[in-house]
């Protein structure tokens, strides 16, 4: 039995398929100079194919897997990918080496900025092994066609793989990493499918062997008896139908509806970010709509990253005023001047 996180609802048994492998590089090569300019050229070719490939993805797809699919293109089009990728091979690194450098700048900032943020490090992993097939000519990683229906098994679930899933072939989801807000628990969502993530001893499953995926209880059986298979597959149909049942919007105990505020919109569609008094204008707009709607003391948010990324600024959601707070002192919860 193995014990991870469950996300989505509901189980599902079948044969777990392992998806094909990221590609491996050979040792570094030093670039004579004659090769630099071809090979920077290759460099950024390989990352806007991808950046294409993935936006015509989105294309196919509405929702959620639309605009996890978007967002991943933009990432591989980000000029400045690029143009560390480039410099790197102007000092003389061989393109897929310097691909792999460049995205492991990216990545290292996002594991040191932690929960959310770190939880994209797969975004980029996936980015960069697509990048490095596309530039060597090597078959693109991702999703089996094992011909029947089954249960993928992967470190990590790739977005451009996770969002184009055919529920009508894959029974369930199994990662060894990834959380509750990872891109891959967010499209399984989304796909209805129970998943298993953060199973850390998921890699030795092997391609054909039995599984059952229970979403509520957070694990992966192996090997299941027929008899644990049925009576799963009867408390599904047992959720499906109370499932059916459910209807209207959502809303709490209270009467307020639930809703989700995206804060990533003020980076779109502008070749720089947004500054903090920027950002904290722009909450606080939002925030004063909903002044006296508050119960006890007013409730705070994070509105904006310092320039330096140690420090936040908080905005006080009841009377919108707005300070900086470090960083470092955020777990100890905001500031209490509003309260």
């Amino acid at each position: 039995m193995l014990t991870g996180i469950g996300i989505g609802a509901g189980n599902a048994a079948g044969p777990a398929a392992r998806l094909a492998p990221a590609p491996v590089l050979s040792a570094p090569r030093t670039l004579a100079s004659a090769e630099v300019p071809g090979e920077a050229a290759a460099v950024r070719a390989a990352l806007r194919e991808v950046a294409t490939d993935l936006a015509e993805r989105a294309a196919t797809v509405t929702g959620a897997a639309a605009e996890v699919l978007s967002a991943n293109a933009m990432t591989a089009a980000d000029p400045a990918l690029a143009d560390r990728a480039a410099a790197l091979v102007l000092d003389g690194t061989d393109g897929a080496h310097a691909l792999t450098g460049a995205f492991g700048e990216f990545r290292a900032a996002l594991v040191a900025a932690g929960g959310y943020f770190a939880e994209r490090v797969a975004d980029l992993d996936d980015l960069r092994d697509r990048s490095v097939a596309r530039l060597l000519g090597l078959p693109m990683p991702g999703l089996p066609v094992p011909g029947h229906p089954y249960v993928p098994v992967a470190e990590d679930l790739a977005p451009a793989d996770t969002a184009l899933l055919d529920p009508g072939e894959v029974l369930a989801l199994v990662t060894e990493r990834g959380g509750p807000t990872s891109h891959t628990s967010i499209l399984a969502k989304a796909l209805r499918l129970p998943a298993g993530v953060g199973c850390a001893d998921a890699g030795a499953l092997a391609d054909g062997r039995t599984v059952l995926v229970d979403a509520a209880a957070g694990t992966v059986a192996t090997d299941p008896t027929p008899q644990a298979v049925t009576a799963a597959a009867e408390r599904e149909r047992l959720r499906r139908e109370r499932a059916g049942r459910a209807h209207g919007p959502g809303r709490t105990a209270d009467g307020e509806g639930v809703g989700l505020f995206r804060t990533e919109f003020l980076y779109l569609d502008r070749a720089e970010a947004p500054s903090v008094a920027e950002q904290t204008d722009a909450y606080r707009t939002v925030f004063a709509a909903f002044a006296g709607r508050w119960g006890g003391g007013h409730a705070h948010a994070v509105s904006a990253w310092g320039a330096t990324m140690t420090w936040w600024t908080w905005t006080c959601a009841g009377c919108a005023t707005s300070w900086p707070w470090p960083k470092s002192a955020a777990s100890s919860g905001p500031p209490a001047a509003c309260t």
